[in-house]
This record gives structure tokens, sequence and C-alpha cells, in this order.
């Protein structure tokens, strides 16, 4: 009987310190320490990132109004269901509301007020986007 109560006491203690933790994790989240980097490395990262920044992101259309039409023509962006889409368009001289259709979405553009729509892609299929009031295409949206 003694040998059942001695290895019952002990078991206790033992699944005390399994649910317990350490005293480090009271209070305080757990950390890990960052890995150290050299000056080079560190150029190298500073570099990366300016270069890619220049780029436009996936899911960015930018769109141009010059005189009442897409300045280069008709654009294009494709992305993948479920992607953050953003649309930002600007224009020289001519006051309109942009309309994403499909996604009933709506911005006004102005000259020094560009129009930004962003939106989660998640209606598959190809999407006119049109200076509303002027009825002009000025982009194409398609979602895979």
């Amino acid at each position: 009987m003694t040998v059942i109560v001695v290895a019952g006491i002990a078991l206790l203690v033992g699944l005390f310190f399994v649910f317990r933790g350490t005293d480090e994790d009271e209070g305080a989240p757990a950390t890990t320490a960052a890995p150290a980097t050299t000056a080079a490395e560190t150029s190298e990262a500073a570099t990366t990132a300016e270069t890619t920044t220049e780029a436009p992101p996936p899911g960015l259309l930018e769109i141009s109004v010059v005189d009442g039409k897409p300045d280069g023509g008709l654009q294009h962006l494709t992305v993948n269901q479920n992607d953050q889409v953003t649309v930002r368009v600007t224009s020289d001289g001519l006051e309109d509301e942009v309309h994403v259709h499909g996604y009933d979405l709506m911005a006004d553009v102005a000259p020094g007020a560009p129009a930004v729509i962003t939106f989660t892609a998640n209606i598959p299929g190809r999407f006119e986007i049109e200076l509303e009031d002027a009825g002009t295409p000025i982009g194409e949206l398609e979602v895979r």
C-alpha cells in the first residue's frame, strides 16, 4: 500500500513540474534570439529592399487617364482568386467615378485626387474597370 501512495505522490509531483513550466514562462511571452547578422548581410538586405520596392506589387493595377482615355490603352491585371487587389486611377483633367464591375466597387477620381479601390478578389472571372459617367473602359481584371 505504501508503494502505491509513494508512486501516486511521485506521479503528481512529476505532472506538477510538466504543466507548471519554468519561471520564465510567467507573465512574459516566449522569445527566441535572432541570429546575428554581419554588416555585409545587412547591406545586402538593404540593397535588396531598395530594388524590390521599385516594382509594383503583383495585385496593383495603376491606370493613368489622359484626355479621358487610359494612357497606353486598356490596362490588364491577372490575379489569383483571394489575392488582394488595389486599383489606382489618376486623371489629368477628367472628374468621374471609377467602377469595378462584378464587385460593384466605385471611387471618385479627379485631377490631383486619385481613385483607390482595394479589395479581395474572391469572385473568379473577367471584370471591366470603367469610367462610369463617361462609359469609357479603362481596364480589365481577370481573377483565376
